[in-house]
């Protein structure tokens, strides 16, 4: 049954603590949304990266009271659609999400097939597919993975509108679609929401996947999200933008930054000025986790 009062709502909290640039950014309010109505026990994630959503859901458990846990499945080394990294990857995100959520999330770094051994047959309430876009890659995962579903699991796959650089997902997803219960939107690259198991409780998902949407209502619930993703994703870029313009400062030399120091106590009368070693406080606004 359609509930569309709920399907509207607002979260409290639209984005985690943690908040690296990611292409996932702008769908962080509906994670916190789900993880809300969904209640998973167990969430597993494919494609980490850096992070975002992986947080996005350990922070809704959290904040609502879930008692489950956020495993996240990577080889930190990237792919040609994510681009390849280094080990700092991987060091910024442990360093984060152990203060952050302790024992709630795990952190694998393995390939996908590597990792199916470590997780229980039937076990997996929501899983996140994100990993490399091949539709081959894609297929590989999905079906891969079903036996690890338990009977109630939500099935995400990230960038189901992407059809540039020989990305897949969208070839996926339209073959699937209309198979089970399910829903996409279709900003922030696209997302899919798929409900796999038989037992998937749809009901609580206020008719989201049902099907018993009509057009009107679904352009509401497509402008709602989006709108919602849009004004996180405008704090995101604005607060990356400065955390670039610290990191250039605290790298220029120690001529350059005696120059400016000197330049600074010249204008306002005061000792000299250092760039900071340390991250500034986070804005009110990521400290709120709230949409001004």
């Amino acid at each position: 049954m359609v509930d569309l009062e709920i399907l509207l709502q607002r979260p409290t909290v639209t984005c985690p603590r943690w908040m690296p640039e990611t292409a996932w950014v702008e769908h962080g309010p509906f994670a916190f949304w789900l993880i809300e109505r969904l209640r998973p026990r167990t969430v597993v994630e494919l494609g980490v990266h850096r992070g975002y959503s992986l947080c996005a859901f350990a922070e809704a458990m959290e904040r609502r009271g879930v008692a489950g846990r956020v495993i996240g499945v990577d080889t930190w080394v990237g792919d040609e659609h994510a681009g390849f990294y280094g080990e700092e990857v991987l060091r910024d995100l442990s360093a984060h999400v152990r203060p952050l959520y302790g024992d709630r999330v795990e952190l694998k770094r393995m390939y996908f097939s590597e990792a199916l051994a470590e997780i229980a047959d039937g076990s997996i309430d929501l899983l996140h597919i994100d990993g490399r876009h091949h539709y081959e890659d894609v297929v590989a995962d999905f079906t891969s993975w079903l036996p690890k579903l338990s009977p109630r699991a939500v099935v995400l796959f990230h960038d189901t509108q992407v059809r540039e650089r020989d990305f897949g997902v969208w070839r996926l997803w339209g073959e699937i679609a209309a198979t089970r219960p399910s829903f996409e939107f279709l900003h922030g690259h696209g997302l899919g929401v798929l409900a796999q198991g038989p037992e998937a409780p749809v009901a609580a998902l206020a008719g989201l996947l049902d099907g018993d949407l009509d057009a009107a209502a679904v352009a509401r619930v497509r402008g709602h999200w989006a709108g919602l993703g849009a004004a996180v994703g405008a704090i995101a870029a604005r607060e990356a933008k400065r955390a670039r313009r610290r990191a250039k400062l605290r790298r220029l030399p120690g001529k350059a930054m005696r120059r400016i120091s000197a330049f600074v106590a010249g204008l306002f009368g005061v000792g000299g000025w250092t760039a900071p070693v340390a991250e500034p406080r986070r804005p009110a606004a990521w400290r709120q986790a709230e949409l001004s």
